[in-house]
């Protein structure tokens, strides 16, 4: 049994308009949701151990600050250029690649290829995972490489505005 966490980077920030997209940085409510988020991972007994993101500045500080929530080495952060601008087809096939020793990864990504790959995964429904939601999906394989649309189940679907 395999456990995808599905985490769009937090919000960013546009105060620069002359900075290219790929090095927008969080903004202050980004900062201060992933640890949000990382106390919620943690409040559930969430077990992560392998975090893979797209190393667009906002994704790699959303991962550095989850890995520094979960007690995590952020150093241990495997980056894919691939992310960045993947689709859903190229997200499933990076999950498909993840090191098999590994139970329980995190995928660090953007929208709209995040959510498509939770619908693609689970048959979520999920019309959008705001920044820095996070969508845990149980996969009853034994490889990463045995994912395939429609074999996951959600296991929960939560972000920082979420009431409950």
């Amino acid at each position: 049994m395999k456990t995808l966490y599905l985490l769009r980077h937090a919000k960013s920030s546009w105060a620069n308009p002359g900075q290219k997209d790929y090095d927008r940085p969080l903004n202050d409510r980004g900062m201060h949701d992933t640890p949000e988020m990382a106390a919620r991972l943690r409040e559930r007994g969430a077990r992560v151990d392998l975090v893979v993101s797209s190393p667009a500045v906002r994704a790699l500080s959303t991962a550095t600050l989850m890995c520094e929530g979960l007690g995590i080495d952020p150093g241990a952060i495997v980056q894919d250029r691939q992310i960045y601008l993947a689709g859903s087809p190229k997200l499933m096939q990076i999950v498909s690649f993840m090191d098999e020793s590994r139970d329980a990864a995190m995928l660090v990504a953007h929208n709209p290829a995040l959510t498509d790959l939770a619908n693609d995964l689970a048959r979520a429904g999920i019309d959008n995972i705001p920044t820095c939601g996070l969508v845990a999906i149980s996969l009853p394989v034994e490889h990463w490489a045995e994912v395939t649309p429609g074999a996951g189940q959600v296991l929960f679907f939560d972000f920082p505005k979420n009431p409950d």
